[in-house]
């Protein structure tokens, strides 16, 4: 059946239609009727026609044809639009897939820093376990086990360095402030946790945020420590650790720092230490729960050093401190008397 778009057609259109193909090779009365009659209502892309049929007859035939000079320049030039055509479509594509591209790529661009601005890093330790994770300004910091460190992964393009922790850490902060009355972006350090936030520009402390305790003892430096609570706010110089009280008020006192940083070198170091706090302490390394056959051992105090290096020989030295046996459920330890 005749096309009825064949007024919109062009050479290659015409080309490639079965109809037209089959006029010019067989040159059936019936085809031929009706391109003459199509023909004689001088259809604007008559041109086009009389080009694809000099064409296809060009191709067909067996012999050398001979055609005017003027057809001949007709058909060059026809061939070089068509060249000057897929050129120019070739020149589009490759402009259009430049143009993706550089949407795509500025696309991923967007993406990523939206990403990295947004997002956090997370570095955990187990029980049993320490760390020493080194940040991107050069700060350093020594998880003990059972804590969770977190810092925006753009670190050093926030207004603030800033942490979080759960557990407890010795931190060593690299010092950037050179004028100590004008702060600038990115010099003051911050460490925080559910309860506590401590300012700092360069200096050395161990923070503890248990379940049981919230403290900060320094070292060396300056911090200014903050109860996020009451919003008491206290200046601590070298050897004094601020322990937060329940009623969310700070107890600041001077201690040679040795006992709260002893964890580092895996041991407690006990001075008329409470045995309630050494089992806490163990539970908070091991995730285990201690249960005391009398509730007044807790308040026992003794002295000495407790190895940490493994939960067996923290228990060990427990279990003869204070004369009872083990056993145990699962992740519940019983002490009872011997």
């Amino acid at each position: 059946m005749p096309n009825s778009n064949y007024n919109n057609f062009n050479s290659e259109d015409f080309l490639a239609d079965a109809d037209f193909l089959r006029y010019v090779k067989k040159a059936n009365q019936q085809d031929v009727q009706f391109w003459e009659s199509w023909l004689k209502d001088e259809p604007d892309n008559k041109a086009a026609f009389l080009q694809a049929r000099l064409q296809l007859q060009i191709i067909l035939s067996s012999k050398d044809r001979v055609i005017s000079a003027t057809q001949a320049d007709a058909l060059l030039d026809r061939i070089n639009q068509s060249i000057d055509g897929l050129v120019h479509k070739r020149r589009l594509r490759i402009r259009r897939m430049i143009w993706s591209s550089g949407i795509a790529a500025s696309l991923l661009l967007v993406l990523f820093g939206v990403w990295f601005f947004n997002s956090t890093v997370h570095i955990n330790t187990t029980f049993g376990e320490s760390k020493l994770v080194l940040l991107p300004d050069g700060s350093e910091v020594r998880m003990n086990a059972n804590s969770s460190l977190s810092y925006p992964r753009a670190f050093k393009w926030t207004k603030n360095r800033m942490v979080l922790l759960t557990g407890e850490a010795f931190f060593k902060v690299k010092h950037f402030n050179q004028n100590p009355s004008a702060v600038k972006n990115g010099e003051l350090f911050i460490a925080q946790s559910n309860k506590l936030k401590v300012e700092v520009l360069g200096t050395v402390f161990n923070l503890k945020s248990r379940p049981n305790v919230n403290e900060v003892t320094l070292i060396k430096g300056k911090v200014r420590v903050k109860a996020i609570a009451s919003g008491e706010a206290r200046i601590l110089k070298p050897g004094e650790m601020a322990r937060l009280g329940t009623d969310s008020r700070f107890m600041v006192n001077v201690t040679t720092t040795v006992p709260q940083t002893s964890w580092i070198g895996n041991k407690i170091l006990m001075t008329q230490t409470r045995v309630g706090d050494i089992i806490a302490e163990f539970e908070n390394l091991y995730g285990y729960k201690v249960i005391l056959p009398d509730t007044t051992m807790a308040d026992k105090k003794i002295d000495g050093t407790i190895s940490t290096l493994n939960r067996e020989s923290m228990l060990f030295v427990l279990k003869n401190i204070l004369n009872v046996n083990e056993r145990r459920e699962g992740k519940t330890i019983y002490l009872e008397r011997r």
